[in-house]
């Protein structure tokens, strides 16, 4: 199968984008071929391996926020790819160990570490009643929080759910208001009332998220990560990760 992997690492993500692939790249022993879609304004390509399948798509974001709620465009965008699955990791997200297709499935979400600590009894959910994420607190479904960090399944389902993500997103634009959890309240509205076919445990969660490295403020958009693409270009052939804001080689 192909597999497509979106990543949006603009601005001083980019570092940590470029980690993930890398990371993925050494650790994955599954079967299928993966195709790496990467989301930025500065390019991914002399930073990787020759054996890295990865395609640059040019963006520019002035904001965090305007970063996260373009997610589902980037994904609309991949219409023309010979793909048979998409899945959107977050490129904070780290790889310590060998993996197979954990994550694969029709339609897949990830649950939220929280799900049953601090949100057992009330779900995180948008409760806005004139939000198109909106979920009311006497709803009599099932209740599940999920991450949006990880997401996705067939490219048919994919598109189903972005398409449908975009028209609530453009309702919310024209409202003037953003969703409390932005692309997570959106998400999680979908799935509430379109299950998906497979859940992921955080249990069974395979990869650490929101492993920044200590850097510091990623979502300043005019912050300066710079100084890591000398390491980044060097050390393409190898292993390495970013630990105290620092680019770090590792044995492989």
């Amino acid at each position: 199968m192909k597999i497509g992997i979106v990543i949006l690492a603009s601005n001083a993500y980019f570092p940590l984008g470029i980690r993930f692939m890398n990371r993925f790249n050494h650790y994955y022993v599954g079967n299928n071929d993966i195709f790496f879609h990467f989301f930025s304004n500065n390019n991914p390509l002399i930073y990787l391996k020759n054996s890295i399948n990865c395609k640059h798509h040019p963006v520019q974001h002035k904001d965090w926020v305007e970063a996260v709620e373009s997610k589902f465009d980037n994904v609309l965008s991949l219409d023309n790819e010979d793909l048979d699955y998409l899945y959107f990791f977050d490129a904070d997200t780290n790889i310590k160990r060998p993996f197979e297709d954990w994550f694969v499935g029709d339609m897949v979400g990830t649950e939220h570490f929280g799900n049953n600590t601090w949100m057992k009894d009330r779900k995180d959910y948008d409760r806005y009643e004139n939000s198109s994420a909106y979920i009311p607190l006497d709803t009599d479904l099932p209740q599940m929080y999920y991450m949006g960090c990880c997401w996705g399944g067939t490219k048919e389902n994919m598109f189903t759910l972005c398409r449908t993500i975009k028209k609530w997103q453009e309702h919310n634009k024209a409202l003037q208001y953003e969703p409390g959890v932005n692309d997570e309240s959106y998400l999680n509205k979908y799935y509430h009332y379109n299950p998906p076919s497979k859940v992921v445990p955080i249990q069974e969660f395979k990869f650490v998220i929101s492993d920044k490295g200590s850097i510091d403020n990623t979502r300043n958009p005019l912050l300066d990560v710079k100084y890591m693409n000398k390491y980044m270009f060097e050390w393409r052939e190898s292993l390495w990760d970013i630990k105290d804001s620092v680019i770090v080689k590792e044995k492989a």
